[in-house]
């Protein structure tokens, strides 16, 4: 069965057909993180991709006036935490874009906080930043890296999941 393909009187799509639609792609879960002014701020975030090998860059989307969002574009650095299956509730409590306050899961890497036991992590200067609709689009230059061998937290369906196994199909 194909998809229709729209026509004059097609119906415009708007935010809840979109979120009901993204709602079918599965993705992994990173935490985003920064320190502004001496005080740390996260989000989770889903909208997390490779832009460049060379020179290394990443983006994620942040939403517009999201404290987290302000923090990074004010401090220029940020860091992203891929969460492993164990890490379900740090990417709830931070889903809100909330300050990370003293939260005993962080770390601070090079001044940036960092999740413990992330499955990986990158600490990324800001390249560019460009607005699109509701989000900021923020390209980070990552200046390091590390990963570990575990499980990856999983977002479908607006439900977190976990693999059935670790082994490849």
């Amino acid at each position: 069965m194909g998809m229709p393909h729209p026509g004059p009187g097609s119906v415009p799509v708007d935010s809840a057909l979109l979120r009901e639609v993204m709602r079918r792609f599965a993705t992994g879960v990173a935490i985003v993180a920064t320190v502004d002014q001496d005080r740390p701020y996260a989000a989770s975030v889903n909208s997390l991709t490779s832009v460049s090998l060379e020179p290394p860059l990443i983006l994620v989307c942040l939403k517009i006036g999201s404290n987290t969002c302000a923090a990074i574009e004010r401090s220029g650095r940020f860091s992203v935490c891929v969460l492993a299956e164990q890490h379900e509730e740090h990417s709830r409590r931070f889903a809100g874009s909330q300050p990370a306050m003293d939260d005993p899961a962080f770390e601070l890497v090079d001044g940036l906080p960092v999740i413990r036991g992330a499955l990986a992590g990158m600490l990324c200067e800001v390249e560019s930043t460009q607005r699109k609709g509701d989000h900021v689009i923020v390209i980070g230059q990552v200046v390091r890296t590390h990963h570990e061998h575990d499980t990856p937290l999983l977002f479908f369906n607006s439900r977190y999941h976990r693999l059935a196994s670790g082994e490849p199909a």
